[in-house]
């Protein structure tokens, strides 16, 4: 794909954003935002469940089941398609070069060491640097921005989210129906993961993947059903995944010699920090070697094709593409020390990665 391509999830963003009169950049999805108009909702709740990619539902799913008939059309999530930057760009609105999440581990140099953003561990140290990437890297969800402008908003988020997080998917949908029964609630934002983990393990046409998303999928139907009738269930996913093969960097004696420090972000969109005097080399040793399956960009290529999104950069953008990044084009990835043993992935380029529905209900 092109990264002009990209970014149909923030137009989802900026037409719940336009409803509750927050500023936005992108422009509003027109079916977001015209089923908004129509219904004038009390309380719009949000569901985003990690990994129910396009793909994923027709593979699994019948054809007029729940999900599937109110799929109203087919979107691009942002790039790279990957958790990290996908659910921070849904809930703040914003570009992943504007917020500076573009993925699972970045370097940060006042720590000299790779941070896993949603975890705050070192991605090879296992250290731990508690609130830091929030530190370096502030953003504000728009349940915060609600609440702060007195409009009551809340978020339900699975068991690791601390005393509050779902155990089970159940239990979050039942979470979410009782606040969407409080009158004073005006959004919800819900989120789960389970699937995204079920897929990274089995695989994302495996027979328990199909098992865990047709409970996702009855339980959310019966949950909508229950929903008071000025309420309107949106559901979308931050990326889809697909089955990979993988090639362990830190098995190759060679290319671990024209690495400067430990590649991050991604391993189907790669961030690599070459020595000075071996950059040329570099290319074409890779392009010799992967050519076929990556595309290879040098830093400024990435900047100027925007592949991490439009708006004004975040202030450390640039020091976390590194001076490469590699976007895998099929199905193998560049794993290093860790992530071998996944049968499913994302966060590359080929279309079914990046691929999400728009979900409408009533």
């Amino acid at each position: 794909m092109k990264p002009e391509s990209y970014g149909g999830i923030l137009e989802v963003s900026a037409a719940i954003r336009d409803y509750y009169g927050l500023e936005h950049s992108a422009d509003c999805d027109p079916a977001v935002s015209a089923w908004l108009r129509e219904h004038q909702f009390r309380c719009v709740i949000a569901l985003l469940v990690d990994g129910m990619g396009i793909s994923i539902m027709k593979r699994h799913l019948k054809e007029q089941s729940f999900f599937m008939r109110h799929t109203v059309k087919e979107i691009t999530t942002v790039f790279p398609p990957t958790t990290t930057a996908a659910t921070t760009s849904f809930l703040t609105g914003k570009y992943p070069c504007e917020t500076g999440w573009l993925g699972w581990n970045q370097y940060f140099r006042e720590i000299n060491d790779e941070l896993i953003l949603f975890r705050d561990t070192g991605q090879y140290s296992g250290k731990s640097y508690p609130d830091h990437a929030w530190k370096a890297l502030p953003v504000t969800y728009i349940c915060d921005e609600l609440n702060r402008k007195n409009i009551c908003a809340r978020s339900f988020w699975p068991e690791w989210a601390g005393d509050d997080g779902a155990h089970t998917y159940h239990q979050l949908m039942e979470r979410t129906l009782g606040a969407a029964e409080n009158p004073e609630v005006r959004m919800i934002y819900t989120y789960w993961d389970v699937l995204d983990t079920c897929m990274h393990v089995n695989g994302p046409f495996s027979s328990i993947t199909k098992r865990v998303l047709e409970n996702i999928e009855h339980e959310t139907e019966r949950m909508a059903q229950a929903l008071p009738e000025d309420c309107g269930l949106l559901v979308i996913a931050d990326h889809s995944q697909v089955e990979v093969r993988h090639y362990a960097i830190d098995d190759d004696d060679e290319f671990c010699s024209y690495l400067s420090q430990t590649p991050t972000v991604e391993a189907r969109c790669i961030s690599l920090c070459i020595k000075p005097e071996k950059k040329e080399a570099f290319r074409t040793y890779f392009n010799k070697k992967f050519g076929n399956a990556f595309l290879l960009l040098d830093h400024d290529e990435v900047i100027r094709q925007g592949w991490f999104g439009k708006g004004t950069p975040h202030p450390r953008f640039e020091e976390f593409i590194g001076d490469y990044i590699a976007i895998a084009l099929g199905p193998l990835q560049l794993d290093f020390i860790r992530g071998k043993d996944t049968h499913g992935s994302h966060a590359g380029g080929m279309a079914s990665e990046a691929m999400i529905p728009l979900i409408l209900v009533p």
